[in-house]
């Protein structure tokens, strides 16, 4: 009998003394993957750091035992790192832990979207208060120091923040077991300063001067980017017309397409060159019995362009369809974008237009391919960034230019065209 109690009572003691241990240590064996980065419970925490991170691989949870000596608290706050990261998605994390955001002196971003988490930080720091200029925030991040400083200036500025660093992504691990260790001095050799200092760039180099001056003077970085994206744009206009061959109606018209396609929308920009040549068509029919000048002719044809958008705005209107976002338009400004489609839509849909021609069907589609192309530099990233940090590219693409136009030989189409006689010239010399 007392060998049975002796054993119930050993029971219980282990059990207790099991529950007691897991739950001061709650932190230490937690799964990484799942990353919970609850606080032990026995600890009372005095500061708080945040870690804004993509979770790409394995924590060292061991941190949290030497942060929890400094009673220090790393709270962890996952950010999607992909393209299809969502931003509604990012401010409600940064909103559900406001309260520890605000309470800490330290944020740390491990994030290749830095620049758009910045901005939303921005934004809350504006509408909630969040009041970020006391904090010491550290980048993680290998970009080059001149794009980061052309990236981030618009969303330094407005936040007021004075203390950032940047550190390399191979050095994280010794700064976090520093930090953890409270020895963190920022002198470390792999933490670097970030300096909103413009005069550091070289004279020698004059775009990326030029560049960074329009910045410090707050010109948009928005503009800018595109102006360097839309003159490489220029440069694969200028390959796909002298050097393959495609017809593309002249260089300003997929040039022009594609910015309308990135303000208005791909369905719409489309539905727009549809409905001019449905007006092309119905003014011919009206026009075929009765002789008019060209300047009458044409217009007649905007104004009754013009009719048709409404009758479809109207239509959309009256039967909920989901085609259109009336919000486009609460900016007036957007039609410039529908006049850039006009004046295209008139060179591509011209007088000798011909619906059913071979010719004019594949000028069209050829002329549809360049406009995509370009439409699809205004959304690669890593593109933007690139030309952003060495700007110096733009005169790389003048020189490219200069010598596409200098190209004088046969075009890659025309080498397609012309292949039967080019073998058969060959066969006749060789007999």
């Amino acid at each position: 009998m007392k060998k049975i109690s002796l054993f119930v009572l050993l029971t219980l003691w282990t059990a207790f003394f099991f529950n007691s241990t897991s739950a001061q240590f709650t932190s230490a064996v937690c799964d990484w993957k799942t990353h919970c980065s609850a606080p032990t419970k026995w600890v009372n925490y005095t500061n708080t750091i945040i870690y804004l991170w993509a979770q790409w691989e394995e924590f060292d949870l061991w941190f949290q035992q030497n942060f929890d000596k400094q009673r220090t608290l790393l709270q962890e706050i996952f950010i999607t790192d992909n393209k299809s990261f969502s931003e509604e998605d990012i401010l409600t994390k940064i909103k559900d832990n406001m309260s520890d955001i605000k309470a800490s002196k330290i944020l740390i971003i491990n994030t290749s979207n830095f620049d758009v988490l910045l901005q939303l930080l921005a934004k809350v720091h504006v509408s909630d208060n969040l009041n970020l200029k006391d904090k010491t925030i550290y980048l993680v991040t290998n970009s080059n120091k001149f794009f980061l400083k052309r990236m981030l200036a618009k969303y330094i500025k407005p936040i007021e923040i004075t203390k950032i660093y940047t550190l390399s992504e191979d050095k994280l691990l010794n700064f976090l077991s520093t930090l953890s260790l409270n020895k963190i001095s920022n002198q470390e050799d792999y933490i670097t300063p970030f300096s909103l200092s413009f005069q550091e760039t070289p004279k020698y180099l004059p775009v990326s001067y030029l560049v960074d001056r329009l910045i410090y003077h707050w010109f948009p970085i928005e503009l800018i980017t595109m102006f360097l994206v839309l003159s490489l744009g220029t440069l694969l206009i200028s390959i796909l017309r002298q050097i393959v061959g495609f017809s593309i109606f002249g260089m300003y018209s997929p040039l022009l397409f594609a910015i309308s396609m990135s303000i208005l929308g791909v369905p719409f920009s489309l539905a727009l060159l549809a409905i001019w040549l449905v007006s092309k068509l119905l003014m011919g029919l009206f026009t075929r019995k009765m002789y008019l000048l060209h300047n009458t002719k044409t217009s007649l044809l905007v104004l009754f362009y013009f009719f048709l958008i409404l009758l479809i705005f109207w239509l959309n209107n009256i039967f909920w369809f989901t085609l259109l976002d009336f919000t486009l338009f609460a900016n007036g400004f957007i039609i410039f974008p529908m006049i850039f489609i006009i004046i295209i839509s008139d060179k591509v849909f011209n007088e000798w237009f011909k619906l059913f021609s071979t010719g004019r069907r594949v000028a069209f589609l050829e002329f549809l391919f360049t406009s995509f192309i370009v439409y699809g530099l205004f959304y690669r990233t890593g593109l933007k960034h690139l030309l952003l940090a060495f700007p110096e590219l733009l005169l790389l693409i003048f020189f490219l230019n200069i010598a596409v136009w200098r190209f004088t030989g046969l075009q890659l189409l025309e080498y397609f065209r012309f292949m039967p006689l080019i073998k058969k010239s060959t066969e006749s010399e060789e007999e």
